[in-house]
């Protein structure tokens, strides 16, 4: 399916310069050598009675009562949040020394609605986030789903809530530039062609207009997000016509319910962790995001028609086989 994306978008390359990658003004990133321990990683602290102050974001859980985590299923057996003491082995970059045992008694959060049951730590498999690419590692990678809310073009409103539970790739990108555009129209494409696929793989495509930070052209209605699907979508050259992308946008004053701007980390929203666009984010069903790339990567084997091309294809690639 990937070498027929290849060739499909070679049909329609655009002559643009391409996008560097940004990685949203600063941050660092999450390398190899802190995810080496192992266990799971915990990418949101949602609290408990006792312990959970000593365990941070960015920490790795490697075992709970003696038994070794692996992913994300190993630490929901372990069944945490009973109420009962429970004896948390945890690698901490932070703390001397590294690694610690702390007692952790937790009982499960109702905070983060309508999500009920939660257990005290959001985590995902340490070993699962080493396989993202370095220029996949931006501001949101290992976070937990930030706040947001999109009107969806066939009816309804999505929030950064809403992304729990199921893997998603989504695609924030701007209309301020015109090699903005092409970008994000190949990655359109792309998804078009691979949408079945995806879908088969469990991913649900979010394909998402945003004003970026420091843009000056307001962001879309509705009606533009559905002409620009038109007219950048699959022609009957490259196996069009193909059904539309999820199509979504940012809520005008009318649409906007800022109650329901909601996340599952606090108050920090996806805007303000983007620069360049277009923007990728695939998260796990655990709501954590597991890729973040901008702009577009500079093809290193140079077999791709363009670097937007190769840029979406390891993204569907990753999503298809290591989300």
């Amino acid at each position: 399916m990937l070498k027929k994306l290849a060739l499909a978008l070679g049909l329609s390359t655009f002559a643009l310069a391409p996008t560097a990658a940004c990685d949203g003004g600063g941050g660092y990133k999450i390398t190899n050598s802190q995810l080496k321990a192992g266990g799971v990683f915990v990418a949101y602290n949602l609290g408990c009675e006792k312990g959970c102050d000593q365990i941070q974001p960015g920490d790795l859980i490697l075992s709970i009562d003696g038994r070794q985590l692996e992913s994300g299923k190993d630490f929901d057996a372990a069944n945490i949040a009973d109420g009962q003491p429970h004896k948390v082995k945890v690698w901490s970059k932070k703390s001397d020394p590294q690694e610690k045992e702390v007692e952790v008694v937790a009982k499960p959060n109702d905070t983060l609605d309508p999500h009920k049951g939660l257990p005290p730590f959001l985590v995902t498999s340490a070993a699962a986030m080493k396989e993202a690419p370095d220029w996949a590692r931006l501001r949101l990678f290992g976070t937990a789903s930030p706040q947001i809310l999109l009107v969806n073009s066939d009816g309804g409103l999505v929030n950064g809530r809403d992304f729990y539970g199921k893997k998603r790739f989504i695609v924030f990108f701007d209309w301020q530039t015109r090699s903005g555009q092409a970008n994000a129209g190949t990655f359109l494409k792309t998804l078009q062609l691979a949408q079945e696929d995806l879908k088969a793989a469990g991913v649900e495509i979010v394909f998402a207009q945003l004003q970026f930070p420091g843009r000056e052209r307001p962001p879309m209605n509705d009606t533009d997000l559905r002409k620009f699907h038109s007219d950048n979508q699959l022609g009957p050259s490259e196996g069009g016509p193909k059904p539309f992308l999820p199509l979504y946008h940012f809520p005008n004053a009318t649409e906007n319910q800022p109650a329901r701007n909601q996340g599952m980390s606090g108050a920090t929203t996806y805007i303000q962790y983007l620069g360049s666009d277009p923007a990728l984010i695939l998260l796990d069903e655990r709501g954590v995001v597991r890729w973040h790339s901008e702009g577009v990567i500079p093809d290193p084997t140079q077999k791709n028609p363009s670097d937007a091309n190769y840029t979406i294809i390891e993204a569907i690639k990753f999503a298809q086989e290591k989300l």
